[in-house]
């Protein structure tokens, strides 16, 4: 089939390591299928540009709202592609929303990643107000959501006939290690410096392990808006070479501290999946977590902890448990069953089948030019 994903969220030249799981389900979706990627640039203005990513034919259209030009030529150009698409994608909620007039005349699948359409309290005053729009996601012949949370909440918007799972696509290293188990405990965090992550909550943590008497360090992998308070933190707790913040860096590197951690922290206060923390299971890694959010589909007392109380001593008494390795599953059984569900290949088989069953159902938006 002819696929025309349509998002507004796609990694590029100058934000490479954005959004890495729409990518990801893209890449799937190109095992079994023709995809053309449509990347509309909210709040840009200047030319399209047409180019390749990863493989993957990828057109970039600046779409500002408050300049109509920008709106006409972009609609102009989706329209040309449309009549060649056997399928439209859209891909999280604002692409739904500029995607409504092409989805209507196409078999039409959506998939949910933000977590704005969760958890709208956690996303400010003007979204709280404009929630209701969630509404739209009755449209879509079929849609999907990352996670159990989110299929529960677009239930409340879509038919639930037409609402399933099917998550990200975890990706990982081949060979799964032994963790190092030496003198130091070997924390690490993957996420933005940002309030939803909670990285000072993090700090906090590793300061009560330290006060406790243990030797214990924490690696955090990404950047964001809290990375001076966070470090202010750090300095204030003296923990300058107990807490090291690496700034965003690439894929290869997060599989690299992952193999040389003995687990992973991450005090998010809700997810909507948490990619980071699958993949440290898909290294073989416990996880230590937040107990809000999509990871409750596949964190277990068998592979880490889910904390419930949002207290240094709470994070970090789960992180001694998951330390000393009671009842919790080898690494390579960790990593087997994140794998066997969220590798590429299972994505990939589930939307094959998700198109299959849009494009043949009676009734279904036909292609018509």
């Amino acid at each position: 089939m002819r696929v025309l994903v349509l998002t507004t969220w796609y990694p590029s030249a100058e934000r490479p390591g954005e959004t890495p799981f729409v990518a990801r389900h893209v890449r799937a979706i190109a095992r079994h299928h023709d995809v053309r990627v449509l990347h509309l640039r909210l709040l840009r203005t200047g030319p399209c540009v047409q180019e390749s990513w990863e493989g993957v034919p990828v057109v970039r259209l600046p779409l500002h709202p408050l300049r109509p030009a920008t709106v006409l030529r972009a609609h102009r150009r989706i329209g040309r592609f449309l009549p060649g698409a056997d399928v439209v994608h859209t891909m999280a909620f604002s692409a739904a929303l500029a995607g409504i007039p092409f989805g209507l005349r196409r078999p039409w699948v959506h998939t949910e990643h933000w977590n704005g359409v969760l958890t709208p309290e956690q996303n400010g005053p003007v979204w709280r107000r404009l929630a209701w729009s969630r509404r739209i996601l009755r449209l879509p012949d079929r849609t999907t959501g990352v996670s159990s949370v989110m299929c529960e909440v677009l239930r409340r918007f879509a038919p639930a006939s037409r609402v399933e799972r099917i998550g990200n696509v975890v990706e990982h290293a081949e060979r799964v290690t032994e963790p190092p188990r030496g003198r130091t405990l070997e924390l690490v965090s993957v996420g933005a410096l940002r309030e939803l992550k909670d990285p000072l909550l993090a700090v906090d943590t590793v300061a009560w392990l330290c006060a406790a008497g243990h030797d214990v360090r924490l690696t955090w992998c990404g950047a964001g808006e809290l990375e001076g308070e966070v470090r202010a933190r750090v300095r204030e707790l003296g923990l300058t070479d107990r807490v090291d913040l690496l700034g965003s860096v690439c894929a290869e590197e997060v599989r690299r501290r992952l193999a040389a951690a003995d687990a992973f922290l991450l005090p998010s206060r809700s997810e909507t999946f948490c990619v980071a923390a699958a993949e440290a299971l898909a290294a073989g890694r416990p996880v230590v977590m937040g107990a809000v959010g999509g990871q409750r589909d596949f964190v277990h007392p068998g592979n880490g902890r889910l904390v419930a109380e949002r207290t240094p001593e709470a994070f970090g008494r789960a992180v001694l448990d998951v330390a000393r390795g009671h009842g919790l599953l080898t690494p390579q059984e960790m990593a087997r069953e994140v794998r066997c569900t969220y590798g590429a290949e299972r994505v990939a088989a589930d939307l094959d089948r998700l198109y299959r069953s849009v494009a043949a159902r009676p009734g279904t938006r036909r292609r018509r030019s």
